[in-house]
């Protein structure tokens, strides 16, 4: 997980994006340590099941194994889609290693469920660092899940969700890091580790694929280094495994940041067993509201036809920009800035959103709080209020910050602020570098449609302390807003109401690598919070069949996120662990996936 979605862009003019997902997780990568045969026993208090000798216990076969057939998958030669819930075998609750058999997870009557509900598959989350704390009960365990996989008649996509020497799902962890990027040595052990998992199971069709990374965040501005890395990953696997499908996820960050904006996040690798694999959260803000890991506020309803929808990437019009006047550097007290009525008379001019910019780089730390846009007829006429946002800290949930990316993870600090101008939240930026960058806060709950020959005003307090520039320059510290143009051909974004039209246009764009290359794709991440199958009018049922809906008609294989977990579960999970289904949301499943 984490979501979502993939290359999620709040700002189009820079990049890059917030976090999709993250999780909630405080450990270090530990060193491995054995554990006698006796003490295995002792623990478990039986054998493990011997998968990997080829002589795994099963009530059923699955027949062949899984492989990549023109844009689709195949097994024995006949079309075959993986329909998959994603087990995230806890995770992000800080498990070690050693206790793996004991974990709550999941049991084998979790296995029994999930294929009741109509799922053919299951993929199975992997930490990396559980076979560096326990070689001997990391076996076990995995053979376990593939012993109930075959008696149940479902397969495993085994599916390395945090590697060794990298966490980049939880910026606030202690174990966050990237160090799997600059570390060759890191690189070989997770190498190895994939080859020691495929040498176990290359005779096992219970199996259906090995998922090489999840959701690749790379330090590097264009994710070449995932790129690298996953032909190194592939060589490990083919070196023991001809058998298994291999699953390429898309580059999910770039700069250390979640977001491709500017960047294809597509590629390929040489072997021709490969699914190429997206997760799909879209609107982030919409399946992510009120989520516990990341903050969200309400993220409105599905479908809305209010609400207009960005697709792909937008082309700015800097010459319609209605802007603030700027900050002053050094130390000031809470002020509104206004832009006056400003005509936008660019008859390309299709949508605009405010944005809170520091553009250049800067010292000191500005803060920024309630913002409106006006829109007004030609004659001066007020139409109406478009946005009246005065950023109190529920407010201040729905907006995410970014800045322009240099080949290295962003040096300004973001932060939502306790208190504004008159209430309880606002927004800060604090030392953006280098003197060229472009750093600010943007909400894409404030997009809104244009009509050219319309007069425009955006009025915003700020702020600042100790401000002053970088590289002799002072930054242009602003309440600014960004014009977007009507597409001129395919190829640039459109604006779209939230519904299944939106959905669809962003499941497109990616999926026109798999038809340029005549590859097969899939989308193993896809899901939404409780609250939108819980609170009445969310519609989140609407979006799961939409989605399901979508995914048939492209003959693509998914994963549902997730079977159980607090937030996102279908049944509850975290500390009190309940059975309670999330709302509808079992219903519909098992309706979709008859």
């Amino acid at each position: 997980m984490i979501g979502s979605g993939g290359g999620r862009v709040v700002h189009w003019g820079e990049q890059n994006s917030p976090e999709a997902h993250m999780t909630r997780r405080n450990r270090h990568v530990r060193p491995a340590r054995a554990l006698l045969g006796v003490v295995l026993l002792a623990l478990t208090g039986c054998a493990p099941d011997p998968v990997g000798s080829g002589t795994a216990p099963a009530d059923r076969s699955p027949g062949g194994f899984v492989r990549a057939a023109g844009r689709g998958l195949a097994v024995d030669g006949e079309p075959f889609r993986l329909k998959a819930v994603n087990f995230s075998s806890g995770y992000y609750d800080d498990v070690d290693g050693s206790a793996l058999l004991d974990a709550p997870h999941h049991t084998e009557q979790d296995v029994e469920h999930a294929r009741a509900m109509g799922f053919n598959s299951i993929r199975l989350a992997v930490d990396g660092n559980w076979y560096l704390d326990d070689p001997d009960v990391f076996w076990h365990w995995l053979d376990r899940n593939v012993g109930w996989a075959r008696r149940h008649d479902v397969r495993l996509i085994l599916d390395l969700h945090v590697p060794i020497g990298g966490f980049w799902l939880d910026r606030g962890s202690e174990a966050y890091g990237f160090d799997l990027w600059s570390d060759p040595d890191l690189r070989r052990q997770n190498a190895q580790l994939w080859r020691e998992i495929a040498d176990r199971y290359r005779d096992e069709p219970a199996v259906a694929a090995y998922d090489l990374l999840n959701e690749p965040v790379t330090t590097d501005p264009t994710g070449e280094q995932w790129q690298e890395f996953a032909e190194q990953l592939v060589d490990a696997v083919r070196s023991v495994d001809e058998n298994h499908l291999l699953v390429v996820e898309a580059v999910h960050g770039v700069d250390g940041l979640f977001g491709t904006a500017g960047t294809d996040p597509h590629f390929l690798v040489g072997d021709d067993n490969v699914v190429y694999d997206f997760h799909f959260y879209e609107p982030f803000a919409y399946t992510h509201q009120y989520a516990g890991w990341i903050p969200a506020g309400d993220g409105g309803t599905y479908p809305d036809p209010d609400a207009l929808m960005a697709t792909g990437e937008p082309r700015r019009l800097p010459g319609s920009t209605v802007a603030t006047g700027a900050l002053p550097m050094g130390t000031s007290e809470w002020r509104e800035f206004d832009s006056g009525r400003v005509v936008i008379d660019d008859g390309s001019a299709a949508a605009a959103a405010p944005v809170a910019v520091v553009d250049g780089g800067m010292r000191g730390t500005v803060r920024f709080d309630a913002v409106t846009v006006t829109e007004y007829a030609p004659d001066g006429t007020e139409l109406r209020r478009v946005v009246d946002d005065r950023i109190g800290a529920a407010d201040a949930l729905n907006w995410y910050e970014w800045q322009s990316g240099d080949g290295t993870a962003p040096a300004a600090q973001f932060e939502r602020e306790p208190s504004g101008h008159d209430d309880d939240g606002g927004l800060s930026v604090t030392d953006a570098s280098p003197a060229d960058s472009v750093a600010g806060w943007s909400n894409e709950g404030h997009l809104f449609e244009v009509v050219p020959g319309n007069r425009y005003r955006v009025r915003g307090w700020m702020r600042g302390e100790d401000v002053s520039g970088r590289g002799g320059t002072d930054p242009r510290i602003r309440w600014r807003l960004d014009v977007y143009a009507q597409p001129a051909g395919p190829e640039e974004g459109r604006f779209l109401p939230r519904d299944r039209t939106y959905l669809e246009e962003e499941l497109r764009e990616h999926l026109e690598f798999g038809a340029a290359h005549g590859v097969p794709m899939s989308v193993l991440e896809f899901g939404a919070v409780r609250q939108t199958f819980e609170t009445e009018g969310k519609g989140g049922a609407r979006w799961v069949a939409d989605v399901l809906d979508l995914l048939e008609e492209h003959e693509l294989s998914f994963g549902y996120w997730e079977y159980r977990g607090p937030d996102m579960g279908i049944l509850r999970g975290g500390e009190e662990p309940s059975e309670e289904p999330a709302g509808e949301l079992e219903a519909v499943l098992r309706r979709e996936l008859r």
